[in-house]
């Protein structure tokens, strides 16, 4: 099972570039109403060891802004006053709160260590500059802090700066088990989801070939217990619903935990869209955190052929603005692995990904990509001794500084691909401190143990000789996207011979001239839209006209391939219409 594998192949020491935090500890706005919710951050216990550890404890307090005597003089402007790298001045509005405090000036714990200072139970610097959120690395007043310390985007800081200002803005900063009395929910590690967040359609024609495991964990995290707890899940395409089922009722008591399984979702022939899994659970009581009550997942079935366990938003491309790297900066290679029933019918053209560096340009430096047969055997050992690379020195060169921008390299020759064979689209990493991107708003953690015969981004430390199968672990999921494209001219309407057919569009039969007086087999296939063979036969043809009957084909558009004796073949489109 996926689970002894995980354990077997432990996850590979990792460095984070930058990237919000998706575990159960919460930034949580409480009030008012109108901020309310959970905003992204970083935190200095889980960054560089200093400050509280933040899954062992919490904070709930009123926000307030603190302030220095206004001598530093940085490239803060307006928000100069607010670095805090001197003592606090605003003792009495700070003592018992929150303190918010500005980046820049000084070191990240010598802020805390001023508001601790001042009477703060807890920190969050805001970033003084528009960007990611970035890891608060300890300085020398760190041993000394020992209050919660958070660090947040600049736009967060905007959204509650005024009111912090006014005053009332409550604020959780911490883990929440215990905390409350009636809590039950999840998070996204919880939840079983696609084992792909895009897939090209035709890999998503059967449910043989792709089906998405439904179930999850219901955590008590309250102090009493959970009175006929429920699971419910619906899951809609561009709006429309296509799923909706619910658990029957289960009592969990607290701080305890319950996994939950519902029917799966499956289709023979998935339409094209983007779907949206939503997972709901509920309680007799009112529960009193209900942000953690929902937790959504996507997942894109796209004609555009698109491959990817990272997420691709239809409008806004790849997603993913933080990079990984090994702790110890070696070379490495990282892939993500696929393979289909249907993947005789396509072949990779490319493959997309992005990059990040602490300090130098990306300019001038190189990403090698490839794309990989896989022959190993999955069984309770995996191994990467048997792979075919099917790409020859295929590298992406930088031109400019595209930090964290998504680049596509094509290859020289796109790579055809076989049916239900394993495949790794791979980037390799050859410079020190240089990440690769890494899509941190989603975790594979329960999908892993429905689909205990893949495996799905794998990690080759190529100075140690080892691949890592779990890679850099569940939670993350590299940004690399597979481009795929149908092969034999399906896509682009080659054709071989000048065939017209007629009438087009038709509603039963098609006459097809073809030229010339044939005498012999003739191979007819047709596909529809999304590339899936959806009729086959071989016809005996002793005439130069060919007539077919097509009331077996839905309505829409087809394209018709006829191979000849010879091998030679023709593509024409033909619409059904009823």
């Amino acid at each position: 099972m996926m689970k002894n594998l995980r354990l077997i192949y432990s996850t590979f020491a990792l460095v984070l570039f930058a990237g919000g935090t998706f575990a159960q500890s919460l930034f949580l706005v409480q009030e008012p109403s109108n901020l309310a919710g959970t905003y992204d951050f970083t935190d200095s216990y889980s960054a560089d060891g200093w400050g509280a550890d933040l899954s062992s404890t919490y904070v709930q307090a009123e926000a307030a802004w603190g302030f220095d005597d206004g001598t530093f003089n940085g490239p803060l402007g307006a928000a100069g006053d607010s670095a805090c790298c001197g003592p606090i001045v605003n003792t009495s509005e700070v003592t018992g709160k929150i303190a918010f405090i500005y980046r820049g000036g000084c070191n990240f714990s010598l802020k805390a260590y001023q508001a601790q200072a001042a009477g703060a139970v807890g920190c969050v610097i805001v970033n003084n500059e528009p960007g990611n959120l970035v890891n608060m690395l300890a300085g020398d007043s760190a041993t000394a802090v020992t209050i919660p310390t958070v660090f947040v985007s600049d736009a967060t800081g905007a959204v509650l700066a005024d009111s912090i200002a006014a005053g009332g803005v409550e604020i959780f900063i911490g883990n929440p088990n215990g905390v409350f009395t009636n809590n039950i929910g999840a998070y996204k590690p919880h939840i079983g989801m696609a084992n792909a967040a895009s897939l090209p359609s035709t890999f998503a024609q059967s449910s043989s070939d792709f089906t998405v495991p439904v179930g999850a964990w219901i955590f008590n995290y309250g102090s009493s217990e959970a009175v006929n707890a429920i699971l419910s899940v619906s899951i809609d395409r561009d709006g429309t619903e296509v799923y909706n089922e619910s658990s029957s009722g289960e009592n969990i008591p607290a701080g305890d935990s319950l996994f939950v399984t519902l029917n799966d979702y499956s289709e023979n022939g998935y339409q094209a869209g983007f779907y949206t899994m939503t997972y709901t659970m509920v309680s007799d009581a009112t529960d009193d955190l209900p942000i953690d009550n929902s937790v959504v997942a996507t997942f894109w079935i796209n004609d555009e052929g698109y491959y990817s366990k990272s997420r691709v938003d239809p409008v806004d491309g790849p997603q993913g603005v933080s990079g990984l790297r090994p702790a110890d900066g070696t070379e490495f290679e990282w892939c993500i692995a696929f393979d289909s029933e249907a993947a005789d019918l396509m072949q990779v053209t490319g493959i997309t990904f992005s990059t990040l560096t602490n300090d130098f340009p990306l300019t001038g430096e190189a990403v090698q990509l490839a794309v990989y047969e896989w022959n190993d055997p999955i069984t309770t050992t995996v191994s990467f001794t048997d792979l075919v690379e099917l790409t020859d020195n295929e590298f992406y060169d930088y031109a400019d500084d595209l930090q964290g921008e998504f680049v596509t390299h094509t290859f020289s020759e796109p790579v055809e691909l076989i049916s239900d064979q394993k495949y790794l689209a791979c980037a390799t990493i050859f410079t020190d401190d240089m990440f690769l991107g890494v899509d941190g708003g989603i975790d594979y953690n329960v999908t892993y143990d429905s689909y205990p015969d893949e495996i799905f981004f794998p990690l080759n430390d190529i100075d140690g000789g080892q691949w890592y199968a779990a890679g850099f672990g569940s939670e993350n999921v590299p940004a690399l996207v597979a481009n795929l494209e149908l092969i034999n001219g399906i896509a682009d309407d080659v054709e071989a011979l000048d065939v017209t057919p007629y009438p087009n569009p038709t509603v039963d039969m098609i006459n097809i001239p073809l030229g010339v007086q044939l005498n012999g087999d003739l191979l007819v296939e047709v596909y529809d839209v999304t590339g899936a063979l959806v009729m086959s036969e071989n016809v005996c043809q002793k005439s130069s006209n060919l007539q077919l009957d097509v009331t077996g084909l839905s309505s829409g558009l087809h394209t018709f391939r006829l191979t000849f004796e010879d091998q030679s073949s023709t593509t024409f489109k033909v619409l059904v219409s009823r």
